[in-house]
């Protein structure tokens, strides 16, 4: 009896610790700030919350979590303990798999907690993830359930028009402590730039954006809450609701076949139906596309080896199994279907026309660095008939104007050497091919040999060179839109020109460069710094990540003056003279422009692959640091923190 009694209290003891123990698999959540690391399940119990995370991530690169993270709920903080699998502020390694699991311990919840947030803080690139459900209830939104009018979108031809297209968006589950942001770029073929804006959320999690666009335009919208293609419309409104918490479920690998919350994006006014269809249709492009790293990498696989008839076809056939998709989606109007097929065909030229791939999927495959010779690589032969894709998949057409790379392979229509014949020894840039595209396309007439004309009348104008009156009278010859277009960029270079001859705050060849060796160049421009640290910033102004970069970086650049710190921006002879006199005066520091020669050397020396390239020195001229691609704000201020306090 005395045995029974004590196996009861035994068991019935368990009992009670198993129901002090909750665990929560696979928690719903309603939005989040990045795709990297999900919730698997959470552990709640008397001592600890334990929440096993799976991060997905590209093999090779690292992810971190913050020691100062923590959970919230109802409006208190729970601060993390320590983690398992992973140590605070330590760099996580991604495995070749992508994937990796570990877990962070914080303090207990109170029990009836229902909903808890986790987040790294208020920095940038910080995890966060809002509205982790404890109570097993799916994700909230605001739109659950709602549908978009079942109408057919038509397919209104684009016409050179000025004027200013709105965008305004409401986002639905949001909550301030997200500050969320983004911007928006759209890629101008009478001018041939990227023209870009931010996206300011406010308080309410509401956002407008005023466009001056010169037709019907497809805007590239990028932002954690937002990555569409929209189409608008000079002159008009075009509004929509975004339903945030399902965009967070459809991007999780965890939590995407759970039921949808409703559709991702509510469109009304101008454009609607085309921009419902467009923003909500599972075909965003043809396979076609390259959307992804893992598809550059395996198209680079693909191709390395070819000759330059194999590589036509390679595309050609990835062009004919990307429409057959479309087989798959009867459902898709008449109009969508329309822009797909020309997105795939500008998709295609723009990979044709950049045929330079060969020799750097030969490198790759061959691990043949960029300072060494190619050897075994055959240069590609390219005659006047490889060519005769362009008549076929480039619309000489408005309706091109929907497609986002039309611009694109406007531009490189102009350098392409469409006759086949050697380019004339000497020569500093590619002869003039207007002829050669006329023939082939079978006429000289058209929006696209107009919007040529236009982007080579207005590229002095990008190199910081004013157009003449006469100049600007041969574009009123093209179009008055495009006159229009060009008198405004006109005037606003020569205002910036006249504003710049007033501004101070930055330095020019402080060091005479021109008969210095290149291998003794960086040390001689250098060594005036030795006893500070000096940020070096390798940039081009045609970069647009360069200057966005330094658009970031401005505040940091801001709390360290006064301090012992250089900023040192080094450009190339390919950034224009002009254009790189005239921005340098926005751009608060010493400034430099070498020869090819001399940025080659560097380019050898020191691994400058792509630009923007970045290099901290110490305070006794040691390179403490080197990367390609910006590190982001808070890493360059602790890298220069790190520097000054030794």
């Amino acid at each position: 009896m005395k045995q029974t009694i004590t196996s009861l209290i035994v068991f019935f003891c368990c009992t009670m610790l198993q129901a002090k123990e909750r665990i929560v698999e696979l928690p719903a959540f309603n939005a989040w700030s990045s795709t990297s690391i999900e919730v698997q399940k959470i552990v709640l119990n008397d001592t600890a919350t334990i929440v096993y995370i799976d991060a997905f991530y590209r093999p090779n690169n690292w992810i971190k979590i913050a020691k100062d993270s923590y959970l919230q709920a109802d409006g208190k903080q729970y601060k993390i303990l320590s983690g398992i699998g992973m140590e605070l502020d330590k760099e996580i390694w991604m495995p070749e798999s992508g994937t990796y699991s570990f877990q962070m311990i914080f303090p207990p919840l109170p029990e009836n907690t229902a909903t808890v947030d986790f987040s790294e803080g208020d920095f940038e690139g910080s995890f966060s993830i809002w509205g982790i459900h404890l109570d097993g209830k799916p994700a909230y939104s605001p739109l659950a359930g709602k549908k978009n009018p079942k109408e057919a979108p038509v397919l209104e031809t684009p016409e050179l028009k000025t004027g200013i297209a709105t965008l305004k968006g409401h986002i639905a589950g949001f909550i301030p402590e997200m500050k969320l942001q983004g911007a928006t770029w759209t890629y101008n073929p009478v001018t041939g730039d990227v023209d870009e804006n931010k996206i300011i959320v406010d308080k309410n999690g509401d956002f407008t954006l005023e466009i001056p666009l010169n037709h019907i335009s497809v805007v590239n919208v990028s932002a954690s809450f937002m990555q569409v293609p929209v189409y608008l419309k000079p002159g008009e409104t075009t509004s929509v609701e975004i339903n945030f918490p399902e965009i967070c479920r459809a991007q999780s690998k965890l939590q995407k076949d759970k039921p949808s919350l409703g559709e991702k994006y509510y469109f009304s006014g101008a454009l609607a139906a085309l921009n419902n269809e467009a923003c909500n249709s599972p075909l965003r492009y043809l396979p076609v596309n390259i959307n992804s790293q893992e598809e550059y990498e395996q198209m680079f696989k693909d191709v390395a080896g070819m000759n330059i008839d194999q590589y036509k076809q390679y595309w050609l056939d990835r062009r004919e199994k990307g429409i057959k998709e479309l087989d798959k989606y009867p459902e898709i109007s008449d109009a969508y279907r329309k822009i797909l097929l020309i997105n795939a065909d500008i998709e295609t030229s723009t990979q044709l026309m950049g045929y330079y791939v060969l020799e750097y999927a030969y490198r790759r495959a061959n691990n043949i660095p960029r300072d060494s010779a190619a050897v075994g690589f055959v240069q590609p032969v390219i005659t006047a008939g490889y060519y005769d894709f362009i008549p076929r998949l480039v619309p000489n057409d408005p309706i091109g104007l929907y497609a986002s790379n039309y611009s694109y392979i406007l531009r490189s229509l102009q350098y392409a050497n469409i006759s086949g014949q050697p380019t004339p020894e000497g020569a500093k840039e590619a002869p003039d091919n207007t002829a050669d595209l006329a023939k082939l396309m079978g006429t000289d007439k058209g929006i696209l040999f107009d919007l040529i004309a236009s982007q080579k009348l207005a590229r002095p104008i990008q190199e910081f060179k004013p157009l003449t009156d006469e100049e600007l009278a041969q574009a009123g010859k093209i179009s008055p839109v495009i006159k229009e277009v060009l008198t405004t960029m006109n005037d606003k270079l020569k205002q910036t020109i006249e504003e710049n001859k007033k501004k101070s705050g930055y330095t020019v060849d402080r060091v005479n460069i021109a008969d210095i060796p290149a291998e003794e160049l960086f040390n001689a421009i250098t060594t005036p710094y030795r006893g500070k640290v000096v940020f070096v910033d390798f940039w081009a102004t045609w970069c647009g990540p360069c200057r966005m970069a330094m658009e970031q970086s401005e505040p940091v650049k801001k709390e360290f003056e006064g301090k012992e710190v250089v900023f040192l921006y080094l450009a190339a002879e390919n950034s224009p003279k002009g254009a790189w006199e005239q921005m340098i005066p926005d751009i608060k520091g010493d400034h430099y422009r070498v020869t090819s020669d001399q940025w080659d050397y560097w380019g050898k020396k020191f691994g400058i692959q792509g630009v923007p390239s970045y290099m901290v020195l110490a305070k006794d001229g040691t390179p403490v640091h080197f990367q390609v691609g910006f590190m982001g704000v808070n890493r360059m201020k602790e890298m220069i923190e790190e520097q000054l306090k030794k």
